[in-house]
């Protein structure tokens, strides 16, 4: 029988040496056959606490792993990642004098009999397992530096953070594991409020999204209520699109090709650097054609047919709309000046709508009632506010949905859209049949413009020749004189020639005018 060798701390630190990346094994002390097999059996080695333990022998141990201080030792290169709880990496030799790094026993386990984790009372930080972040706090070894719940899922726990800020005092206190995403509950206490969850029909949900956007990796958002019955945005599980679809942000524009052009989606936006621009799905032929909080408009497009079509000269080469896809029920169809082409588009105020869901493409939106039987996309306003609307002057704040109760906005002409006669309001090109649609930079409301009536600036004051108030124009639904393109310097090739645009909402105002719209300011 063989009596195994007690190691001084010297001692054992000369036996090992350090290596580089390696635990310094200076001042580690173990006794010299404690290890990972228990003792069955004297064979000769008798440990430095009179222990009889079975001699280890490489054979008997996994493959890669050999014979270290009498048990078996797995090699390893990190300090602690290639090592289970307790052990370090240390430089050493072999029991067969073979030099290498072996995962043993740390100083602070006593030979195994602790991990040096929460299974470890103490009094001083060497008492724990310092190397992967655990200190002694209240008399017990925990594991510091988490910033999430998440961090202290494999305690488990939740993270206890310092009042100040400091990650490095904060710590994973041992207890149930706060759920993440998707997970079963019964209460939102039970869901991870760092990820902002909360319970939600029976799973931890996110909640606090404005936008059906912000649920972009899960589905949609929606009204709901959670486990406690309090009222939330939450996302809920719905279709999901990959990128270059729906939503997707285009900021680099049409050409840099930063949305799925192979399934027919296009980047809709004011050109290279918007960074509100989004890709959208063209060619819709219903609302249902589309994503959650989008509906399909009926938009101008600067593709020519390929054949004369729509009063339009036909434009040969790559890129023009065949005869086969325009006309009723097509991708493409005639408008007043240009082709028009269905796609898309997130409803915005003046859509159509049936919940607020509807309208959650974009942030601060709701459905509410005009008032006079139709819901819309909306929003929230201060009747004390001017231009308190989205739309500017040709909005009116005010309680219109009485079953809603508070303040909203609604078109001034007591709908979203008329006959299509100038100053009309507008969703889409389809709404002014005989012109277009336009949209003032400066109110933010959509108009008609019509191209049928004519108008003429002889008689008439003009600014620069070219552009005079009334001219033979109506008056807007606003009570304004519409603004004349009748003057002698608009080319008679211009489509606006002779032709009623708008008005200018600055009542007196000198010209030429700044703000063109439809009603006073």
């Amino acid at each position: 029988m063989v009596r195994s060798k007690e190691w001084s701390f010297g001692e054992l630190g000369r036996a090992l040496g350090a290596v580089l990346g390696v635990v310094a094994v200076v001042g580690l002390a173990l006794p010299a056959c404690s290890g990972d097999e228990e003792a069955k059996g004297c064979e000769g080695v008798v440990s430095a606490s009179g222990e009889c333990q079975k001699k280890c022998v490489d054979t008997g141990c996994t493959t890669g792993m050999k014979c270290v201080l009498n048990a078996c030792g797995q090699t390893c290169a990190d300090p602690v990642k290639d090592c289970p709880a307790g052990k370090h990496c240390y430089a050493v030799n072999a029991d067969d004098g073979t030099p290498g790094q072996y995962c043993i026993w740390a100083p602070f386990t006593k030979g195994g009999t602790v991990l040096g984790q929460y299974d470890t009372t103490c009094t001083v930080d060497t008492d724990c397992d310092e190397l992967r972040g655990y200190k002694c706090l209240g008399g017990t070894c925990k594991l510091t530096g988490c910033k999430l719940n998440a961090d202290c899922a494999d305690v488990p726990g939740s993270c206890v953070k310092d009042p100040g800020g400091d990650p490095t005092k904060s710590y994973c206190e041992k207890g149930t594991k706060a759920l993440g995403l998707a997970e079963k509950c019964t209460k939102s206490a039970e869901c991870d409020g760092d990820q902002s969850l909360a319970c939600v029909n029976g799973e931890c949900s996110y909640v606090g999204c404005s936008t059906h956007a912000d649920c972009a990796t899960v589905g949609e958002c929606k009204a709901a209520k959670d486990a406690e019955g309090k009222d939330v945005l939450a996302c809920v599980k719905g279709t999901t699109y990959p990128t270059g679809q729906f939503g997707t942000k285009c900021p680099g524009g049409t050409t840099a090709k930063e949305c799925d052009e192979a399934n027919k989606f296009v980047c809709v936006g004011a050109g290279p650097g918007d960074i509100e621009a989004y890709c959208t799905k063209a060619g819709c032929l219903a609302d249902s054609d589309c994503a959650a909080g989008y509906a399909c408009a009926t938009v101008r497009t600067s593709k020519k047919p390929c054949a004369d079509a729509c009063g339009i000269t036909g434009a040969s080469g790559s890129g023009c709309v065949t005869a086969a896809e325009i006309g009723a029920g097509k991708e493409y169809s005639c408008g007043g000046i240009s082709l028009l082409r269905n796609i898309c588009l997130k409803r915005a105020f003046c859509n159509d709508c049936e919940t607020d869901d509807d309208c959650r493409a974009k942030p601060n939106q709701l459905c509410a009632s005009d008032g006079k039987g139709h819901k819309y996309c909306t929003e929230l306003c201060d009747p004390n506010q001017s231009n308190a609307c989205s739309w500017g002057s040709a909005a009116d704040c005010a309680v219109h949905d009485t079953a809603l109760g508070k303040p909203t906005c609604a078109h001034k002409f007591g709908a979203c859209s008329g006959t299509g006669k100038g100053c009309e309001p507008c969703r889409d090109d389809a709404d002014c049949p005989t012109g277009f649609c336009s949209r003032s930079d400066y109110t933010g409301e959509s108009f008609c413009v019509d191209l049928g009536p004519s108008c003429d600036c002889a008689g008439f004051p003009t600014s620069q020749n070219a552009v005079c108030l009334d001219g033979g124009c109506p008056k807007t639904p606003g009570n304004i004189n519409m603004s004349c393109y009748g003057g002698s310097a608009v080319p008679s090739t211009s489509l606006l020639a002779k032709k009623c645009y708008g008005a200018d909402t600055l009542s007196g105002a000198k010209w030429p005018y700044t703000r063109p719209g439809c009603w006073p300011e």
